[in-house]
């Protein structure tokens, strides 16, 4: 606005030549210069000394103006005889000039005859003719040219006088027009300006009409904010007093559910611990219970076996079958039990041991073939497609596997016939994958009962046929555990009425070897004379179990001592010489592994190398490893077969 009101003097001043509105100029500048110095802030010092400059610059390109056009009007009033008004412009006075001279030019043409020209020759005329070149003309033409000076007449200085006059006049009009347009030239200029201030006016009173509405503004929305904030206070104060009393509510919810949830997490570590415990003690009650029970099976099952093998009538064969029967079934589910709880507590691992998939399996038909035979049933193997590899793996536990989904097939079919077909399948290099299937056509499975085959002392429930429900109901699952522990599949597919079918694959992988690591073990006939020098010490705290051996070792006519418990077996290792100690795990006062130190720490050299072996009811690898560690050469698992203790003595004997 001050720049704009500068500009407007300096014009009026440039209209007018008025000084007053120079001093107005001057004064706006001054005041547009001092506000720009007014800005002392940082960062508007340049911008503002940067518009002075250019300021100062303009005004002198003004003052320039201002001087040229002032020359300029002066002259142009100079020219138009405006610096005094009562002087009227003189008219043009011409003075008498002598009468001018006017030299005329006279130019005239003469024709005269030419002379004759003499005749030509015959042959100059032809070749004048061929030339072209013609006769030549009898008459000349020739010019002349006169200058004459004459005095202009008096009509010759009127007709100048005239153009004058006009020419004066048409210069005059000129001026004339001249003069008005620059004065009204001034006058548009004057009311041009006068039209600016009075729009400077109306934008000065706008602009203060505008700021004294926006202070009310900001005056009124200053207010509206002190109320709003004041109400927003208000709602405020009580929100926290409502939040206040919320999270007390929250607080004391959270801290009463921690409270409930930290009580039962207790019952839930209380309740863990528990049944971990309990799993402990349940394992310990089975291994317990299985030791308790080997110890009389073993002597049954000896006793068994030794009374078969003398001559019997038929009645006393029957009752001796029975009593082996009745011990192999006890023993099955004592091994069935145990299996489970070492199985539920992870403790069973499987061995590694290179043997013939179709000799094992045609074993285990072979032993199921009998029960069969007795419910008039078809027992067949097909593993005609099967090739004859040999493979690494755990033979006990696929005999295991298998006689439980045989004796079931069996056990659950009054006629027809119970199908074993083995397949197998290379899934890489060196892997096979071994597929078998046992389908019978028995009373089959209904689909409700389907799911829960697998799970732990489930059966199949008929009110008809209570026979069925004989067992420990732990055969199928221990089935399925030992399969996952070959990290295989069981699968089954049954129809209610018309038979089973049980998918089994185990993978397995192919040895390198060219025979089975376990050899039959030489005929017992052609080792006889190993066992007539030797001398042995056998401990055991059950009479019968002493009972059994003495059958067995006066049988082979093997020489031994016997001993009730630690203490008289280490005595009597002290005064004699023995060959082997058979000895007995848990015994009163000093236990077979005590007594094992305590031979291997025997002051002779020769004696604490003796061959120890345990026979123990003991079964968990966790036993076996510290029985080793002990240093026992070997064990003996209860109950054993003749067979058996004896290829366990042949193997440590010198």
């Amino acid at each position: 606005m001050g720049l704009q009101e500068a500009e407007n003097n300096f014009r009026m001043y440039t209209s007018l030549w008025d000084k007053q509105y120079f001093i107005k100029y001057s004064k706006g500048i001054q005041r547009v210069s001092a506000l720009l110095e007014s800005f002392s802030k940082d960062e508007m010092k340049d911008v503002s000394t940067d518009i002075s400059n250019d300021l100062a610059k303009r005004n002198k390109q003004i003052l320039l103006y201002a001087s040229i056009k002032k020359m300029t009007d002066s002259l142009m009033s100079v020219n138009l005889k405006t610096d005094t008004s009562r002087n009227p412009i003189p008219a043009i006075v011409f003075k008498r000039s002598p009468r001018p001279v006017v030299k005329k030019t006279i130019r005239t043409e003469v024709i005269a005859p030419v002379p004759e020209v003499k005749k030509t020759k015959f042959f100059q005329r032809l070749k004048s003719a061929i030339l072209n070149k013609g006769d030549k003309k009898d008459t000349a033409k020739t010019s002349k040219i006169e200058t004459v000076t004459v005095e202009a007449t008096e009509n010759d200085n009127v007709y100048s006088k005239k153009q004058i006059d006009e020419i004066e006049k048409f210069y005059k009009n000129i001026f004339e027009n001249q003069r008005g347009n620059h004065k009204l030239l001034a006058e548009n200029e004057r009311s041009i300006l006068k039209l600016n201030e009075r729009i400077l006016a109306n934008i000065k009173v706008m602009f203060s009409e505008f700021s004294d509405r926006e202070r009310q503004l900001q005056e009124n929305r200053r207010a509206s904010f002190r109320s709003q904030a004041q109400h927003s206070l208000e709602v405020l104060g009580t929100s926290v007093k409502i939040n206040f009393l919320i999270n007390v509510f929250a607080i004391v919810i959270i801290v009463s559910l921690l409270i409930s949830l930290y009580i039962a997490y207790n019952k839930i570590v209380q309740a863990s611990k528990l049944a971990s415990e309990q799993v402990i003690v349940k394992s310990r009650f089975f291994t317990s219970i299985s030791h308790e029970m080997r110890t009389p099976l073993n002597a049954i099952l000896g006793a068994t076996e030794q009374l078969k093998a003398t001559p019997l009538n038929t009645e006393q064969e029957a009752m001796a079958n029975l009593l082996e029967t009745s011990s192999s079934m006890l023993l099955s589910a004592v091994n069935e039990i145990l299996d489970f709880s070492r199985l539920e507590t992870g403790k069973l691992s499987l061995s590694k041991t290179p043997f013939h998939y179709k000799t094992i399996l045609h074993e285990i038909v072979a032993a199921t073939a009998v029960l069969a035979n007795q419910k008039g049933l078809k027992l067949i193997l097909n593993q005609k497609d099967a090739p004859d590899l040999l493979v690494t793996g755990d033979p006990y536990r696929l005999k295991q596997i298998l006689v439980n989904l045989i004796a079931n097939a069996i056990k659950f079919t009054d006629k027809g016939e119970v199908l074993v077909k083995v397949n197998t399948k290379k899934t890489e290099a060196g892997h096979i994958q071994l597929y078998i299937e046992v389908s019978d056509t028995g009373i089959g499975i209904s689909e409700k009962e389907l799911p829960f085959i697998f799970d732990e002392f489930s059966q199949v429930m008929n009110n008809k046929r209570m026979d069925w429900q004989k067992g420990s109901g732990l055969g199928l699952p221990i089935c399925k555990k030992l399969v996952d522990l070959h990290h295989g599949k069981i699968t089954v597919n049954s129809t209610l009425g018309k038979g089973s079918t049980f998918y089994l694959e185990l993978p397995y992988p192919i040895t390198e070897q060219t025979q089975e690591d376990l050899t039959e073990t030489e005929s017992l006939v052609s080792q006889a004379d190993r066992f007539k020098n030797i001398h042995l010490l056998v401990v055991d705290d059950a009479n019968m179990n002493l009972l059994v051996i003495k059958m067995i070792f006066n049988k082979l006519d093997i020489s031994f001592d016997t001993a009730t418990n630690g203490e008289d077996a280490l005595k009597a290792f002290d005064q004699k010489h023995y060959d082997m100690v058979l000895t007995d795990i848990e015994m009163p006062g000093m236990d077979g592994v005590e007594l094992t130190k305590k031979i291997r720490a025997h002051q002779d050299s020769k004696k604490c190398g003796t061959p120890i072996i345990a026979i123990t009811g003991q079964i968990s690898p966790e036993s076996h490893q510290n029985y080793i560690s002990s240093g026992l050469n070997d064990y003996l698992v209860k109950p054993y077969k003749e067979k058996e203790l004896l290829e366990k003595i042949l193997d440590y004997l010198p």
